[in-house]
């Protein structure tokens, strides 16, 4: 139990008139470990300040205080996922994620880490639709209530991977539990939302009619812009088109939590619309340019009873754009 400001007068940041005062005062009071106590009051005592030390014991508080006022259904249970782009393996760091989250959820000592790096089978037929299986059982598994453990009320996910798997992750998640998603900006080379202090940003939809009896495309040019002769080109009939864009589509955009939600509405109305003008019983052609935590979201929000199947396209350089790689709901 060690003093700020010391009992003694005459010891380190002691003080004529605040020693004796504060001696006793839990305000002053630090606990430090042997090894500590000595660095702070020893000879190197002049690095440590007052309002130093005081800043220590109120960030140590205030750590245990967040810890140990909230209930088990304020924490949330962090939620990993990774799969190689390409060929380039992907990392999502646990520091970083932990660092992510926190003022917001405490997180529980459950943690799920779905590492898919380096997944043997690519390039045979049933390379995709198998992957996508084993993520279903994966994530069910995961988030079921078991005989030692309960359901999460909570999860935090923190994904990297093919966008394609991204959008099956979201929709295996499903929205029937909270969940907080997190981009890796790549800038600052972490997870951490920014504090925009203005967002102006702005989803456009634009509609482009198509061919009597085409398909349903919807193109999101978002981390970058897709060319509509990118998609017609895959179609027998021109398909009845919609995009959703922003002014300047580019990988950094993507900053704050706000812009996340922003399009989750637009996105959704734009599901009900064209369940209501063109039946469930459509098929959507997806064609995203897009973060990984909006492809998350682009498969949380399809309804399984309700929504059209949706057939999500990648892009892939060698075989002359882009191709169908996974078939949702």
């Amino acid at each position: 139990m060690a003093h700020i400001i010391a009992a003694n007068p005459g010891g380190p940041r002691g003080d004529e008139v605040a020693s004796p005062e504060l001696a006793t005062d839990y305000d002053n009071l630090m606990l430090l470990c042997f090894d500590h106590s000595k660095l702070v009051d020893g000879k190197n005592k002049c690095d440590y300040t007052i309002e130093y030390l005081r800043e220590y014991k109120r960030s140590h508080e205030d750590r245990i205080r967040r810890q140990t006022e909230l209930s088990p259904e304020m924490t949330t249970t962090v939620l990993r996922f990774s799969a190689n782009i390409g060929d380039r393996p992907v990392e999502v760091s646990t520091k970083q994620a932990y660092q992510a989250i926190l003022p917001r959820y405490p997180a529980d000592d459950r943690g799920i880490a779905l590492d898919f790096t380096n997944r043997p089978g690519r390039g045979k037929a049933d390379f995709w639709t198998s992957f996508a299986s084993e993520i279903s059982e994966r994530v069910e598994k995961e988030l079921r209530a078991g005989n030692d453990r309960s359901r999460p009320s909570h999860i935090s996910v923190f994904a990297l991977g093919p966008i394609p798997l991204l959008v099956h992750l979201g929709n295996a998640i499903g929205n029937t539990i909270s969940a907080d998603l997190y981009q890796r900006h790549r800038d600052t080379e972490n997870w951490t939302w920014k504090n925009e202090a203005q967002d102006d940003l702005a989803y456009e939809v634009k509609e482009t009619k198509g061919e009597t009896g085409g398909d349903i495309a919807v193109v999101l040019s978002l981390s970058g812009k897709i060319h509509y002769d990118e998609v017609y080109k895959l179609f027998a009939k021109k398909p009845h088109l919609y995009e959703i864009t922003i002014a300047t589509p580019a990988p950094g955009f993507l900053a704050s939590r706000p812009k996340l939600e922003k399009f989750r509405l637009a996105y959704r109305e734009l599901l009900t619309k064209i369940r209501t003008l063109h039946g469930g019983g459509t098929v959507i052609h997806l064609f995203p340019a897009i973060p990984a935590p909006i492809a998350v979201v682009c498969g949380r929000e399809i309804l399984p009873k309700s929504d059209p199947k949706m057939t999500v396209y990648d892009h892939e350089n060698a075989q002359g754009g882009f191709i169908p790689i996974l078939t949702i709901n």
